[in-house]
């Protein structure tokens, strides 16, 4: 599964970032495989996503966040 597939409140684990042109910037904001998320907002009408990541809360496009691929935990 994906990270855009996460519901409110769900928890998953990295597991990798599919291969595109925004892999190296989502790795530079944290992104890494072994890295726990939470899905903690979403904006209606498919809008940007909020990830809690440790201590951050990072919006990203739906798009983007189909790239994280996560397995659930």
């Amino acid at each position: 599964m994906t990270a855009d597939q996460l519901r409110i409140d769900q928890t998953g684990k990295i597991v990798e970032i599919l291969p595109s042109p925004l892999k190296l910037n989502l790795m530079e904001l944290g992104f890494l495989p072994g890295k726990i998320i939470t899905l903690q907002h979403e904006a209606p009408s498919g809008g940007p996503k909020a990830y809690r990541m440790e201590e951050t809360l990072l919006a990203l496009r739906k798009s983007e966040a189909a790239l994280i691929q996560v397995e659930l935990i």
